[in-house]
């Protein structure tokens, strides 16, 4: 049976974290070690673990590593060849999966002949006790990498092999000490496209991906006039700027890549001109790709 190390990143999570586990070990036709990593929740989260869960390994970051994607990548970097797995996924504290989750997302992996799993999700709105599908299987684009992610990390089931060339990437290479809004999810994709692993992206969903107020993310999931103005707004503030000046850096100077990224951020008309000889090639979900252009049209800085 498939082995499979399942990384929890959790802090302040008291309100969610005993669902999440239950879900998790509820999984079907797995043999799952699940490792949580604790950011120095000031709530209760560690001793429901160690009261509800004593038999998981749960640590405590001192000092905290500051966001759930450090945290993750923590993790990443501290696997040990000697550890037994086949698979690694990464699991947040408030969702909810359906026992089905891991075992689909293996079979797909296997299917495809891929080394990163991805899938939709199932948006769960805990203000409406709403359930609606949040798509991100669109066909994946040669640069899509580029300027955007996968999917939420939440979906992410990643081999050994990538998980491993991840980790020395992490420990060698990787600096997010001044990456402003740093996300793991996306740099994965990114990591597993630019070094040719195959992604797959699945059009089904396995879980219930929780939206509330104290999520890092999730609330710009919803589907709201603020969500719109904030997703412009950090658009037209230099959003993808921030992300290409630190990807560059891990690009090769000599690629296509590099030459996307250098005219990206050479100034108002490098950057149009180079996504309108791209277009389409940038991003899977034609709607956002049309939002990008037009507003870097009027994003004059």
């Amino acid at each position: 049976m498939d082995k499979i190390k399942i990384l929890v990143a959790s802090y302040n999570g008291e309100k969610y974290i005993e669902e999440q586990i239950l879900s998790i070990l509820d999984q079907n036709n797995i043999v799952g070690d699940i490792i949580i990593s604790d950011d120095s929740s000031s709530d209760k989260t560690v001793s429901i673990i160690q009261s509800k869960f004593p038999e998981l390994n749960c640590s405590v970051n001192k000092p905290g590593t500051g966001s759930a994607a450090n945290n993750f990548l923590k993790m990443v970097a501290n696997l040990e060849n000697e550890d037994q797995f086949h698979y690694i996924c990464f699991s947040d504290q408030d969702d909810i999966w359906l026992p089905e989750k891991l075992s689909a997302a293996i079979t797909k992996l296997k299917e495809d002949k891929a080394d990163l799993y991805c899938s939709n999700l199932i948006k769960w709105d805990t203000s409406t006790n709403s359930l609606t599908p949040l798509k991100k299987d669109f066909p994946q684009k040669k640069y899509d990498y580029l300027f955007e992610g996968g999917s939420a990390g939440c979906t992410y089931v990643l081999t050994r092999a990538l998980a491993f060339e991840l980790k020395a990437f992490i420990n060698n290479r990787l600096d997010t000490s001044n990456w402003d809004e740093f996300s793991h999810d996306w740099l994965i994709y990114f990591f597993a496209r630019y070094n040719q692993y195959k992604v797959t992206i699945d059009s089904n969903s396995y879980i219930y991906y929780r939206i509330h107020d104290s999520n890092v993310h999730g609330h710009l999931n919803k589907l709201s006039l603020s969500t719109i103005k904030s997703k412009f707004s950090k658009v037209l503030e230099g959003y993808h700027i921030i992300h290409a000046r630190n990807f560059i850096k891990y690009v090769n100077k000599n690629s296509e890549e590099y030459a996307i990224y250098e005219a990206f951020l050479g100034g108002y008309f490098k950057r149009n001109w180079m996504i309108l000889k791209y277009n389409t090639q940038l991003m899977r979900n034609t709607k956002k790709l049309l939002i990008f252009m037009l507003l870097n049209l009027f994003k004059f800085r």
